[in-house]
């Protein structure tokens, strides 16, 4: 799921002076419309896109006749004015067919192009919003912005594009309940489910942040032990022969890979570093942005209803997403896309009478514990001292008592029966 612009610019005969500018536009007025939609109700199907012009839009927010009765009984739209940094700004809100705030629109406003038009009504409208939102306990939540120039009538709508189908055809087994993995596993799935980018940023940035912990313990546990502890060297790919190949070793899903995509992925100023440096300079302020909303002087770090600081999140959220993905292939790799090779090819099953064989792999796995010893990077297997063993039977053995000793007491406390 990315964040993409759509755009239509209209072409005219002759040497026009609208012909100037582009899609991007240039100074002058411009007018924005804000679709709404309910939470998990979209306006169009899936794998379609549509500026709103035919769409009517929908909220939780009555406003009309026959959802709601306003004191003006002929009252057919609602007026809503703000005032920013930026300027005044007015805005008109349309019904649906069933009376919910369905569509809201601006006034021409004075921006320097469509991107300056979009950040300035976003950031009007959405404090608004947000108040309507606490106060009456609803969600309010905006599908589709749609900006169009005055001057030349080009426009432009900002969309969620939708995640790829996938079959079922994957080569693993579910991971024991208490396993670390499954935890990982759990909170990629809680990201990838949820609406908001924000949110969706802080979950695939945990997974980094607790591989790295992870990391660090086994670290000290192997040092402690006189053994040594190492992982592969983790960058981003400086070229663009390698981006196809590094997104195959972590996508098991054959897709193509445009350069849109790509480009979302790969930023430039994220090209041929270390994750350590990105997450140095680059993730961890900005997940304390996102985490301490409220900063240690008082003052917001940051707000979700201002466009540029949830433009920058998106914009590293896809490079987020799979350097998650890299860690854990890295960290588990006996439970994590075991079958899926570095150069993005799948090991092969053997097929028998209709049923699936694995292969033996035995000299696959030789190689594997040849490496990791050469490495320094075979795993140490702590085991717990003999008075550590006896003190953890020892408690086994008093938690037995203290079970035994409280259903005697609330067996003795229960009423006799008449």
């Amino acid at each position: 799921m990315k964040y993409k612009t759509l755009s239509q610019a209209n072409v005219f005969k002759g040497i026009d002076p609208r012909n100037q500018g582009g899609p991007g536009g240039l100074p002058g007025r411009y007018r924005v419309v804000f679709l709404l939609n309910r939470p998990g109700y979209h306006q169009v199907l899936e794998y379609q896109f549509s500026f709103v012009g035919p769409l009517k839009g929908d909220s939780h927010l009555a406003i009309t006749k026959p959802a709601f009765t306003p004191p003006d009984p002929g009252a057919d739209r609602i007026k809503i004015s703000a005032v920013t940094p930026d300027g005044q700004f007015e805005f008109t809100g349309y019904p649906n067919d069933k009376g919910f705030l369905g569509k809201i629109e601006t006034a021409p406003f004075q921006a320097d192009n469509r991107f300056d038009a979009e950040r300035k009504a976003y950031r009007a409208l959405l404090r608004a919003m947000s108040s309507w939102s606490i106060h009456l306990d609803i969600p309010l939540e905006v599908e589709v912005m749609e900006t169009t120039e005055v001057r030349t009538s080009n426009s432009g709508i900002r969309v969620t594009t939708p995640f790829f189908e996938a079959p079922w055809a994957i080569q693993a087994t579910t991971p024991p309940w208490d396993s670390e993995f499954a935890h990982f596993s759990s909170l990629y799935r809680e990201g990838l489910s949820s609406n908001s980018s924000v949110y969706r940023f802080l979950c695939f940035f945990k997974i980094i942040e607790a591989v790295r912990v992870r990391r660090a313990r086994l670290g000290a546990e192997a040092r402690a032990c006189g053994g040594m502890f190492s992982r592969p060297v983790e960058d981003v790919p400086d070229n663009a022969e390698q981006f196809v190949k590094w997104l195959n070793a972590i996508f098991p899903s054959r897709r193509e890979w445009d350069d849109m995509t790509l480009s979302s992925i790969f930023v430039p100023e994220s090209q041929g570093k270390r994750f350590s440096q990105l997450v140095a300079s680059e993730l961890n302020p900005l997940r304390d942005r996102i985490a301490h909303a409220i900063s240690r002087t008082g003052d917001l770090a940051l707000s979700v209803d201002e466009l540029l600081q949830v433009q920058r999140v998106n914009h590293w959220l896809p490079l987020v997403r799979c350097m998650a993905r890299r860690m854990l292939k890295n960290e588990f790799p006996t439970q994590f896309l075991p079958y899926l090779k570095e150069d993005g090819t799948i090991e092969k099953t053997l097929e028998h009478d209709g049923e699936e064989w694995k292969q033996k792999h035995d000299r696959r796995d030789a190689r594997l514990l040849l490496k990791l010893l050469a490495e320094d990077r075979f795993p140490t297997i702590w085991m717990p001292s003999t008075q550590q063993r006896d003190l953890r039977t020892l408690l086994r053995h008093r938690h037995q008592w203290v079970r035994l000793r409280w259903r005697r007491g609330r067996a003795d406390r229960l009423p006799e029966p008449a």
